[in-house]
């Protein structure tokens, strides 16, 4: 802990903040706060796990959170699965 850079854990908090972190299971909350820490784009890993936790609210389940980060990495690396891409597709059309 005392090689944290409080300056970059306070901007991914505050990241962290703009998201529903209520509904988030704290083994997610964690996963997210030192994904985003190790991060260089920021901007990247917000974009993706936005339209994660968008997948996920058709879901049944909640992901767990290493999937729901395997998911943020396909989407930052343009490499979603198809299941995401077509739930996205009928997303944006009705």
């Amino acid at each position: 802990m005392k090689n944290l850079d409080f300056n970059r854990l306070s901007v991914v908090c505050a990241w962290l903040n703009t998201l529903p972190v209520y509904m988030f299971k704290g083994e997610l909350t964690a996963a997210l706060i030192l994904y985003a820490y190790d991060a260089v784009d920021l901007d990247a890993v917000d974009h993706a796990v936005r339209i994660v936790l968008n997948y996920q609210a058709s879901l049944e389940q909640p992901l767990g959170f290493e999937e729901f980060l395997k998911l943020v990495e396909q989407v930052k690396s343009e490499r979603p699965p198809a299941e995401l891409v077509a739930f996205l597709a009928r997303d944006t059309t009705h």
